[in-house]
């Protein structure tokens, strides 16, 4: 028995001709395509204190939207200072508190203890 392939081959392509690869439409080179999105995701990911601002915003919306008495008072006392202080902290850092450390390999002396 021969398996045959459903796809056909034809001589004229599915997909008129266009200008870029693969048959996508041509993008000038000096505007990357970028996603809806991207910069906030690469924000969260990169730094800690809006992930608290966003915990904080958060926590303060549930205590106002679906918590009730003590729960709504305690839930959003604690996200307003989780957000004031990530605000607070995220202001007051310079670009030279994100720099990370070189990685220092296991059993290596540490880059503080001068060996």
């Amino acid at each position: 028995m021969i398996r045959r392939s459903r796809r056909r081959d034809t001589d004229s392509p599915a997909v008129p001709p266009a200008p870029g690869a693969l048959g996508l439409p041509a993008v000038p080179a000096g505007k990357p395509a970028r996603r809806r999105g991207a910069q906030l995701a690469r924000t969260l990911r990169t730094r800690w204190w809006p992930r608290f601002l966003l915990v904080g915003v958060v926590l303060v919306l549930l205590s106002a939207y679906l918590l009730t008495g003590a729960a709504a008072a305690w839930a959003g006392i604690s996200g307003v200072a989780v957000a004031a202080v990530a605000i607070f902290r995220g202001a007051t850092m310079k670009p030279e508190d994100y720099r990370r450390e070189v990685p220092v390999p296991p059993g290596a002396p540490g880059p503080g203890t001068g060996m």
